[in-house]
């Protein structure tokens, strides 16, 4: 089976992951890089969350599992996977699982407090904008002490969305003109 390439954007909330996402996918679509992207948000959106009877990430697993194997039946070979993915120890395993022959190359999206805050108070307009907050400062805890050996970090401060686009797509495509 051929191996499939994942690139993994993560990061705390706020620090411009999705947006990036499509800003990537955009890169790779005027490339002409056949892909597909999954916001992981989406895998397991239900409440009660986890599900009864089910260990936290399996749904995602599954959902993930699913739907790659459904582009994959299209000839896809390549996956942009966002998440917040506070240890990657404990979440890239569930992503190769459910895509099989994964090659991961994982990319952590950070900011500075006053940048997370604004975009944060900027996005979440409703009554929940201040338990995110909350749950940002908590990601950005758990991301500090977790382990980030191999995994490029990217400060997107001060940074156009597109230019941090471009830079993981030159990375991750190395020479794009051999990469279909």
């Amino acid at each position: 089976m051929p191996t499939t390439k994942v690139l993994v954007i993560c990061g705390p909330a706020g620090v411009g992951k999705s947006s990036t996402a499509y800003e990537i996918a955009r890169l790779l679509a005027e490339r002409n890089v056949s892909h597909a992207l999954i916001d992981s948000d989406e895998l397991d959106r239900v409440h009660p969350w986890p599900p009864e009877g089910q260990e936290p990430g399996e749904l995602a697993r599954r959902n993930l599992a699913a739907l790659w194997a459904n582009f994959a039946a299209l000839g896809h070979r390549r996956l942009l996977i966002t998440g917040v993915f506070a240890t990657l120890s404990s979440e890239l395993p569930w992503i190769s699982d459910a895509v099989p022959h994964a090659d991961i190359t994982p990319v952590r999206l950070i900011a500075d407090l006053p940048t997370l805050k604004a975009r944060i108070c900027r996005r979440e307009i409703g009554s929940g904008a201040d338990d995110q907050l909350r749950r940002t400062l908590q990601q950005l805890d758990r991301m500090r002490q977790s382990d980030s050996t191999g995994t490029e970090v990217i400060d997107t401060s001060d940074q156009y969305i597109g230019d941090t686009a471009k830079r993981i797509v030159n990375a991750w495509l190395g020479n794009p003109a051999t990469h279909p």
